[in-house]
């Protein structure tokens, strides 16, 4: 009888560490795809400006995981990146592991465009809004000036899809 319960506890403690193994496998594949999904990009916007300017196709970051990797190990921006909040604080930016220069631009709650300043690449100089910010807009080098933006336009709207 001693024989049997203890061939059975046994047979019981090795379900139990397989089913232990299994969940804790499912475990780290569950917080490592919501890592992933959490830097995942989920939306890309047309940007309206009141001079008549649209960017179109711009990604939206809006997790701190997402703004933390932002545009950094690129080395082609494409059409930028917009990093959204939901209330307006001051903004600090720096450009580590971000390979060519860009331009940044600050946005306060109404849409107002209060600052625009260029960042060197691959340097840890920090960029502050110097006023609270809603949204901060990066793009390459001189596009702010090829279309236009500068201090006092307005983001007027956003036409966002989900990607």
């Amino acid at each position: 009888m001693n024989y049997r319960n203890g061939v059975i506890s046994l047979i019981h403690a090795a379900r139990n560490w397989r089913v232990s193994v299994v969940l804790m496998f499912t475990m780290v594949f569950s917080i490592g795809n919501q890592q992933a999904q959490a830097t995942q990009l989920a939306e890309k916007c047309d940007l309206h400006f009141s001079n008549g300017t649209v960017l179109q196709g711009v990604p939206v970051v809006r997790t701190i995981e997402q703004q933390a990797k932002g545009l950094s190990n690129r080395s082609n921006v494409g059409p930028g990146m917009l990093f959204s909040w939901d209330k307006p604080e001051p903004r600090i930016f720096w450009m580590r592991n971000t390979y060519v220069p860009l331009t940044i631009g600050f946005f306060d709650n109404t849409g107002l465009l209060f600052a625009v300043e260029d960042m060197q690449p691959e340097t840890d100089d920090h960029h502050f809004s110097n006023q609270p910010a809603l949204d901060a807009l990066e793009l390459a080098h001189g596009e702010f000036q090829k279309h236009g933006l500068k201090e006092g336009v307005r983001l007027t709207s956003r036409t966002c899809v989900p990607q």
